[in-house]
C-alpha cells in the first residue's frame, strides 16, 4: 500500500497535494450550514433538517468524548465502533451509534479516530471512501504522522475528497470538557465549513492549508509531552528514594517553576498505589507517539538527543509490563542504580565518569 502511494506520489511530483476539487465551492450541506450558524442567528425547524450529518469513526477513550461534545453542540452526529460497549455507551449518551460502517455512509463529512497510519490506510478500501458517495471530507483527529497524514489526502484528493488534518491534544479530560486544542490544517473552505463543528470540542489552532502540517505541529507537541510526563514520573519516584511524603511534594512543586501540564494532570494519578491508579491512556500511546516523533526527527536529519532518552523510558516502560497501563505508570518504572538500565556514569563510583558539579 505504501509503495503504490509513493509511486503515485512520484507521479504527481508532490507530496501531500491535494487536487483542486471541480468546484471550488465547500460541498453544498457543509455550506449551507456554515451560512446557518452566522453569529445570532435563529435556526427554524426547517434549517435544522439542512444540518450535514458528521459520521464519526472511532469512539474510543478520546473519540466519544469528542463525539459527545459534537452532539451536544446541536449537530447531527452518528458513530460508529467495533467495541460493542463503546456503541452502548454512546447510546445512553443519546448519539446513534453502531458497529457498522454502512450506517454513516450518507454522512457529509466523516471524522476518524484511529490508533495508527496503518489504520488509517485501511480506510482507503473502505466503500465509504471511493469517492462517489456522500462523504466529501475526511478529519483525521488522530496522531499518525506527518507523512501518512500526506500519502492518505494525496488518494483521497485524487477521489475528489478533501481531508483535514486536526491532530488533538489535552487527553481524556480536556476530551470530556470540549477543551481540547486542535491543530488544523486544510483547504481552507473545508475549515471554514467545519469550523462551528470542531470548535465543540476546543480550541482550534491554524496550523496551515497542506495535510501534514498539522501532524507536524503536535509532532512538536507530543515531543514535549512525553518529555514532560518522563520527567514528572522521576520527580515523584526521586522525592520517594529522598524519603519524602510525594503528595506534599506534588502540592508544593505545582505551585512553582517547575510545574508543567502533565504534572499537574498525571501527578496525583502517580502518587496513587498502581493497583489503584484508574486508566484513561494507555501507556502504549505515547510509546507509538515517541516512535513516531523520532523518526520524525530522524527524516529532517534532527538529532533529538534528549528525547531519545525520553523514547528509551518509554520503551523501558512498556517492557516491564506497564503499556497497557495508565500512562502515569512510567512512574513505576524501576529507577535503582541496581536496574539492568541504571546510568553507569552516575550509579557508579565516579570511576567513568566525574559527577555534574
Amino acid at each position: 500500500m505504501r509503495k503504490e502511494i509513493s509511486d503515485s506520489c512520484s507521479k504527481t511530483g508532490k507530496l501531500g497535494h491535494v487536487p483542486e476539487r471541480n468546484s471550488p465551492d465547500v460541498p453544498q450541506p457543509l455550506q449551507s450550514w456554515a451560512l446557518l450558524c452566522r453569529p445570532g442567528r435563529k435556526t427554524s425547524v426547517i434549517e435544522k433538517s439542512a444540518r450535514p450529518l458528521i459520521g464519526f469513526l472511532g469512539i474510543g477513550a478520546m473519540g466519544l468524548p469528542m463525539a459527545h461534545q459534537i452532539h451536544a453542540g446541536g449537530h447531527r452526529v452518528r458513530t460508529v465502533d467495533l467495541n460493542p460497549r463503546q456503541v452502548t455507551k454512546a447510546l445512553e449518551l443519546g448519539i446513534p451509534s453502531s458497529t457498522s460502517a454502512d450506517d454513516i455512509a450518507n454522512a457529509d463529512a466523516l471524522f476518524v479516530v484511529v490508533a495508527t497510519g496503518e489504520q488509517l490506510f485501511a480506510l482507503l478500501d473502505s466503500r465509504l471512501l471511493s469517492g462517489a458517495g456522500t462523504i466529501k471530507t475526511l478529519v483525521v483527529l488522530s496522531t499518525v504522522g506527518v507523512d501518512a497524514v500526506k500519502d492518505f489526502a494525496l488518494v483521497l484528493g485524487e477521489r475528489g475528497i478533501g481531508v483535514v488534518d486536526c491532530p488533538v491534544t489535552g487527553g481524556v479530560t480536556g476530551a470530556i470538557n470540549g477543551q481540547l486544542k486542535l491543530f488544523a490544517a486544510g483547504h481552507p473552505n473545508d475549515l471554514k465549513a467545519l469550523r462551528g463543528i470542531l470548535e465543540t470540542m476546543g480550541t482550534i489552532q491554524d496550523c496551515g492549508g497542506a495535510a501534514g502540517d498539522g501532524q507536524a505541529y503536535k509532532m512538536v507537541n507530543q515531543l514535549l509531552a512525553a518529555s514532560h510526563l518522563a520527567v514528572a514520573a522521576e520527580a515523584i519516584d526521586f522525592a520517594r528514594a529522598l524519603g519524602l511524603d510525594s503528595s506534599r511534594v506534588l502540592e508544593a512543586v505545582t505551585a512553582g517553576a517547575g510545574a508543567s501540564w502533565m504534572l499537574i494532570d498525571r501527578g496525583p494519578r502517580m502518587i496513587q498505589a498502581a493497583e489503584q491508579r484508574p486508566v484513561e491512556t494507555h501507556l502504549s500511546i505515547f510509546v507509538k507517539d515517541a516512535d513516531l516523533v523520532l523518526r520524525t526527527a530522524a527524516a529532517v536529519g534532527f538529532n533529538a538527543r534528549i528525547f531519545n532518552t525520553v523514547g528509551q523510558e518509554l520503551v523501558a516502560a512498556a517492557s516491564q509490563g506497564l503499556d497497557a497501563a495508565d500512562d502515569s505508570s512510567i512512574v513505576d518504572l524501576d529507577r535503582s542504580c541496581t536496574a539492568p538500565e541504571a546510568a553507569a556514569d552516575y550509579c557508579s563510583d565516579g570511576s567513568e565518569r566525574e559527577p555534574l558539579t
